[in-house]
């Protein structure tokens, strides 16, 4: 059985719509709306859905960039403590930190611009007191090194490097502090497909040398399939399907994940998959449709999807925690995978 290092249950994180002179609360964007998922020690969880689905908020609640609003995302540490990192206060997540770490979507941006690369990936060590003063620089060479970087361009500042070196600097910044739990948040997409690929194979290699955990974030079903152990489909705030990688391409159990692969780009054009692909617009999170939220957009759906309630349902009741879906036609339907 393996170790659970993260639970996440009812996670919600709902922005206030504000309006009028009074600047009074009219609604809510309900940008993550009752997720659950979990994370094994090792493993690598990919989430992956359109943009504005709420993945990268996500992500950004678990590590408390964002405050959620409700739920509970429950971590084991390395010496077996728990914590509740939704509900803890920001001097009770201190000495949490140094085990969660993220690598930001934008390396041009995520990278402090008057700071030398020996500094950027110095910071949270020294701020952790995981390296002395001392072994700063040979702990910085080896991690470069690691990463694919020549220790000797410490001394730069990241304007003088490319957006793969920037994010190579992004992850040892991450590891300088010996991670359990890293949030990859849409750490390729804006790189080369070439870089793409370094970097996720310096990922995997990275994962078997310090056991770490990933969850991965991205809308690229391509490279989502090459890293993950365990992938996580997301639609308008909602979970609606977690499986492992390879059932989950070859049997998808819900239509917007059949939808999802079969928008992968392919050497070979079939004009009868081109058909098939997802149509309409996503829609409004602070106003979505009743019952299943995918039902306006879905080929498949009847009067009972209308009402439904979107909860996660075991494919196999003998194993809750394996493939799950919210399609309440899943036993039914026949989908397309990959």
């Amino acid at each position: 059985m393996p170790k659970q290092i993260l639970k996440v249950t009812g996670l919600k994180k709902y922005f206030p719509i504000k309006k009028g002179f009074f600047n009074r609360t009219v609604g809510y964007v309900k940008a993550v709306n009752d997720v659950d998922f979990e994370i094994n020690e090792g493993e690598t969880v990919g989430l992956v859905g359109e943009s504005g689905c709420g993945k990268s908020t996500t992500g950004n609640c678990i590590v408390r960039l964002l405050d959620p609003t409700d739920g509970s995302i429950l971590y084991t540490a390395k010496d077996g403590t728990q914590i509740d990192l939704a509900k803890a206060k920001a001097s009770e997540i201190k000495p949490y930190r140094k085990e969660i770490q993220m690598v930001f979507q934008d390396p041009f941006s995520s990278l402090n611009p008057r700071m030398t690369v020996r500094e950027i990936i110095a910071e949270p060590a020294m701020l952790f007191k995981t390296w002395s003063k001392s072994e700063e620089q040979e702990m910085v060479a080896k991690l470069m090194t690691r990463v694919g970087l020549r220790p000797e361009y410490m001394v730069r500042y990241p304007h003088a490097f490319s957006g793969g070196q920037r994010q190579r600097v992004g992850i040892a910044r991450a590891l300088s502090v010996n991670p359990r739990l890293v949030i990859c948040d849409e750490s390729v997409s804006s790189l080369d497909v070439s870089v793409q690929a370094q970097v996720l194979g310096l990922l995997e290699d990275l994962q078997q040398e310090y056991n770490i955990s990933y969850l991965f974030i991205a809308h690229d079903l391509s490279a989502v399939k090459h890293i993950s152990d365990r992938i996580v489909v997301m639609y308008v705030g909602k979970v609606v399907e977690i499986c492992e990688t390879e059932e989950l391409y070859s049997r998808p159990m819900h239509p917007y994940t059949e939808a999802l692969l079969g928008s992968v780009p392919k050497l070979i054009a079939d004009k009868s998959v081109r058909k098939a692909t997802l149509e309409g617009e996503v829609p409004d999170p602070s106003r979505p449709p009743e019952g299943c939220f995918f039902h306006p957009r879905c080929r498949y759906a009847t009067e009972e999807c209308k009402k439904c309630d979107m909860k996660l349902i075991p494919v196999n009741p003998d194993d809750p925690m394996g493939h799950r879906t919210t399609c309440i036609r899943y036993k039914e339907l026949s989908l397309k995978g990959v």
